[in-house]
């Protein structure tokens, strides 16, 4: 009879299995990783150089993660202090033409 795999409930059971085929891969998977802290695992973002230890980035991209963080947040400053700002005309050329 089969049965439902206790940790994900989507794929089936045979047998004496304890659970399925596809999460006993997974927990292998995070095993191996577990149990070799030399492994290099590389930048999610570039995919060209290694990640810093217990980042998912590398040194630069975990930089330019901060430069455009740091420009959104100017670029928010200054948007909230034009609307801050009264908006101030020039009515120096109106001055000009009244006196004629």
């Amino acid at each position: 009879m089969l049965r439902k795999c206790p940790k994900c409930e989507l794929n089936y059971l045979r047998g004496n299995e304890t659970i399925c085929r596809v999460c006993a891969a997974e927990l292998d998977r995070k095993r191996k990783k577990e149990s070799d802290p030399d492994e290099i695992i590389m930048c999610s973002e570039c995919g060209e150089r290694p990640a810093l230890r217990g980042k998912d980035l590398c040194e630069e991209c975990l930089r330019e993660q901060k430069r455009q963080a740091d420009l959104e947040m100017h670029a928010d400053k200054v948007r909230s202090d034009e609307a801050d700002d009264p908006i101030e005309e020039d009515f120096s050329e109106e001055d000009d033409d009244s006196e004629e």
